[in-house]
């Protein structure tokens, strides 16, 4: 005799909670990653804290415990994506440390609003002036070899757009930071300046379109070509080059950021990503060079916006020469892609000097806090030793 339906009924909900107790434990036990989602942004993993009576009675022995219990939850990575997407729909927070709600629907990092109201480290003035002497002097001796070197600054999202910063950070415009000050003293120096950051607050009022999307750090697509037509254009009045003509053929407005247009909205790993105004994506043509055209062979220093450069836009892979090459943060060669990882600190540097025709420093306004990263005292030291030892 099979039991009455509301004792099945019961028996089924037991059942249900059993595996909801169980399995999470089952999975953090086993390590399945086959159960877990995947989430963007980098997650430091709490060790598990050393027990001390010191600890227990100051509190933060169970404060260290709860973190590293949190993180051993079975099936903790489902769970990710609704509790922030409810943070960030009913309340505006959002879960990354990192990243800041601004307002009009503006995701800004932390560490730019820093350095725009100038809290971050300020680098000496003396320090500031070493640096930017050392830069005149390796422009001075590449000139000398037939070569152009241009200083660009890539725009920061927070002195374009000071307005849509959250009101607690409205305090500190105009403040002295490391941006301002290195500027400064390379125009006063005579360096190749390229400041987009200038150029992109003259923009602003007139542009048609984003130059910053809500969702991202990053100049825009549309930015972007207004960018690389600047610099092509300053290339070519500076370094006589006359480059390969770079057409827009057309311009498509969407509200499905690409590329880095949502760089920061993805890193909130929410459930879906918060409406945005259109953007505009240019549409381009690369023309080939002319008959007995010669494409100047570059050399990118640079940081994360550099690679706008190659994946937004082909700009490195059609206007330059194939030989041209990209060293992301003057650390690693990233462009075009060698078979080896291989560092910079391997290459012989005054071999790559002469290897190339333009060098193009492009350090955002945050990151210009460690300006060229050396590269202008290690090629001076290359070109006055023959090495790059």
């Amino acid at each position: 005799m099979s039991p009455p339906a509301s004792t099945r009924t019961k028996r089924r909900l037991f059942g249900l909670v059993f595996l909801l107790w169980v399995l999470p434990g089952v999975q953090a036990k086993l390590n399945m990653k086959i159960f877990r989602p995947s989430l963007e942004g980098f997650e430091v993993k709490e060790p598990r804290p050393t027990f001390s009576w010191a600890g227990l009675l100051a509190g933060t022995y169970p404060s260290a415990m709860e973190h590293f219990a949190t993180q051993k939850i079975g099936f903790r990575e489902w769970f990710v994506r609704p509790r922030n997407q409810l943070a960030f729909s009913l309340f505006g927070t959002v879960n990354n440390p990192e990243i800041t709600v601004g307002k009009n629907g503006q995701l800004f990092q932390r560490g730019v609003i820093e350095a725009f109201r100038g809290h971050m480290r300020q680098v000496p003035e003396a320090e500031v002036a070493r640096r930017v002497q050392l830069l005149r002097a390796l422009q001075d001796s590449l000139a000398r070899r037939g070569k152009l070197l241009v200083f660009a600054t890539a725009p920061g999202k927070a002195s374009f757009a000071p307005e849509s910063l959250p009101d607690t950070a409205q305090n500190g415009w105009g403040n002295a930071n490391n941006y301002t000050r290195y500027t400064q003293a390379m125009r006063a120096a005579g360096v190749n300046l390229l400041d987009f950051g200038a150029a992109f607050r003259a923009w602003k009022g007139r542009s048609p379109y984003p130059l910053f999307p809500p969702g991202g750090t990053h100049w825009s697509g549309y930015g972007l070509t207004r960018a690389a037509d600047t610099l092509f254009r300053y290339l070519e009045q500076r370094g006589g080059f006359r480059l390969p003509a770079v057409r827009q053929t057309g311009l498509e407005l969407s509200t499905t950021p690409r590329y880095t247009d949502n760089d920061l909205t993805r890193l909130l790993n929410l459930l879906w990503e918060p409406p945005i105004p259109p953007l505009a994506y240019p549409e381009l043509a690369f023309d080939p060079p002319h008959p007995g055209q010669k494409q100047p062979r570059l050399l990118l220093v640079a940081d994360s916006f550099g690679w706008s450069f190659i994946e937004f836009y082909p700009y490195l892979q059609h206007v330059f020469a194939p030989e041209s090459h990209f060293w992301y943060y003057n650390h690693e060669v990233v462009w075009p892609k060698p078979a080896q990882p291989t560092l910079v600190a391997d290459l012989d540097l005054r071999y790559q000097l002469a290897a190339h025709d333009v060098v193009l420093l492009l350090f955002t306004e945050h990151n210009i806090i460690d300006f060229d990263r050396d590269f202008s005292s290690k090629a001076l030291a290359a070109l006055a030793s023959g090495t790059s030892r």
